[in-house]
């Protein structure tokens, strides 16, 4: 008898709700008939079972956008490791953020699989080091503007150097996320990951931004020198300072690009890890459902920068259009002991700054 009590008062209830909502909403009589006859749990489970279905579809082309950079920075690696005229010291640059997207693509798919710190601290490390890799491209244009004449800087700043550069920025991130990963504990890491890193990244976009923007007025004002002018008596040491400056303001427009795509796919995730750290702590009414559901959404968009930086190195990069197409040419014409012959055969360009950019500059 008490059940039949229950059932008619959650009939009675839910007849009450189903013309509230009619009046309110102004729904015709079919649609009020469909609310009353449809039980208000099954609508809930009908609504999560499509969210669920949705934050799958997007867990899936996350996995199909990291596959895709996981192949695209290997071909970038692969064209710049085989390509001659594309051993010159500032693709050390490219090489070294084509390996952090790609390293970043692979403990993306790790970590969707098995969620293991190690997994989690690479994958950050690979992005704070393409990060560090975009402002030291500036640094390194800004010297080779400053540095005068041209044949001072080449001989300051070596390609061993610039490994080495490139070793230190690797080591340093490394460092950096895997103390904090393993070492501090649940709330000291949800505090740095929201209080600490995004604020460091952040810090480090301006403070690119702000060179790249100090590099390009340098790039504005600069007045090709008379052969005449002291420290320039060698003519060729001016024509290599005016080919310097059309190379950097190429190559500062290719990586400020890089820099925007980066920014745009990175703030939603970080955002998300401010906001997860207002959920841990209670200061926040946003239920797990809403968060996991903008956390993935976010994820997927953080996974697009390695797919996008490829792209825009065939773009941006006429040295590297050219790589590919050589490549391919070798690799479906020419027999092996006729490849290593081409290669050999061009090892005397590798210690120019690069004589490709000196003809594609003045297009």
């Amino acid at each position: 008898m008490l059940s039949h009590k229950v059932s008619f008062d959650v009939l009675v209830a839910r007849d009450r709700l189903a013309t509230s909502v009619s009046s309110h909403f102004r729904l015709n009589h079919f649609d009020e008939v469909c609310f009353r006859i449809c039980p208000v749990d099954q609508i809930v489970c009908r609504q999560s079972t499509m969210g669920s279905t949705l934050i799958t579809v997007i867990n899936y082309a996350a996995g199909v956008i990291a596959v895709l950079a996981v192949l695209e920075n290997l071909l970038v690696m692969v064209v710049l490791a085989k390509t001659s005229h594309l051993r010159i010291k500032y693709f050390a640059f490219v090489f070294s953020i084509a390996l952090a997207d790609l390293v970043f693509s692979v403990m993306a798919i790790a970590f969707s699989i098995n969620r293991a710190r190690l997994f989690s601290a690479l994958l950050q490390s690979s992005f704070f080091v393409s990060v560090l890799t975009i402002l030291a491209v500036a640094v390194n244009r800004y010297l080779a503007l400053t540095i005068s004449p041209p044949s001072r800087y080449d001989a300051l700043v070596t390609r061993c150097r610039l490994v080495v550069v490139c070793l230190l920025l690797w080591c340093f991130s490394l460092a950096l996320h895997l103390l904090v990963i393993f070492v501090a504990s649940n709330e000291v890491r949800l505090i740095l990951s929201a209080w600490f890193r995004s604020p460091l990244i952040l810090a480090v976009w301006i403070v690119t931004a702000v060179l790249y923007r100090f590099v390009f007025r340098k790039i504005k004002s600069y007045v090709p020198p008379l052969a005449s002018s002291p420290g320039l008596s060698i003519p060729d040491d001016s024509e290599q300072a005016a080919t310097r400056v059309r190379q950097t303001r190429r190559l500062l427009v290719t990586f400020s690009i890089i820099l925007v795509t980066s920014f745009i796919c990175w703030i939603p995730y970080n955002i998300g890890q401010i906001i997860k750290y207002f959920i841990e702590t209670g200061q926040s009414t946003i239920s797990d459902d809403i968060y996991n559901s903008y956390n993935t959404i976010a994820a997927c968009v953080y996974c697009l920068s390695p797919a996008i930086n490829p792209l825009i190195y065939w773009w941006r990069l006429d040295g590297f259009r050219q790589g590919f197409k050589e490549l391919s040419c070798c690799c479906l014409l020419q027999k092996p002991e006729q490849l290593v012959e081409t290669v050999d055969g061009n090892e005397d360009r590798q210690n120019t700054e690069s004589t490709h950019w000196i003809k594609n500059d003045n297009k």
